[in-house]
């Protein structure tokens, strides 16, 4: 079985999924011919990271006049290659497809690329915690 989502970004033949990373460059203002090159999975992430992997913005379509594919339900698609896409992506975001069947395609997008976790600064309590820790260790040799 081969994975879309290793799937070369130019290398794309269906109609659906060609609509589908059109409808993403209108919607995140990304560019498939920069990412031509780019699997799949990694122009996706792009769509979801534009500015970097510090600065998440999730897919929305509130700006688009049309945007077929992307507020299709998971659960209405008929089989084909744009649903086998989908359940490479709910994999990806460790559910199976079914849990995804009521919501739109771009949400499946946004949860199977999350937000990273940003480091968080250490409390107070922490940092004296630190300071005990390390003149233990020291104390040992």
């Amino acid at each position: 079985m081969s994975r879309l989502l290793d799937t070369k970004v130019g290398e794309i033949k269906d109609e659906e999924i060609r609509s589908l990373i059109q409808e993403l460059e209108e919607v995140c203002h990304v560019s498939s011919q920069q990412s031509a090159n780019l699997p799949l999975q990694l122009f996706f992430q792009r769509c979801v990271y534009p500015e970097g992997p510090q600065k998440h913005i999730p897919i929305t379509t509130k700006f688009v006049p049309l945007a077929q594919h992307l507020e299709s339900r998971v659960g209405m698609l008929s089989d084909g290659p744009l649903r086998e896409l989908c359940a490479e992506l709910a994999l990806r975001a460790k559910n199976a497809l079914e849990f995804y069947s009521d919501r739109r395609v771009y949400m499946l997008l946004n949860k199977a690329f999350p937000k990273k976790p940003s480091a968080k600064n250490p409390t107070k309590t922490q940092q004296r915690w630190d300071v005990v820790v390390n003149r233990r260790r020291s104390n040992r040799g």
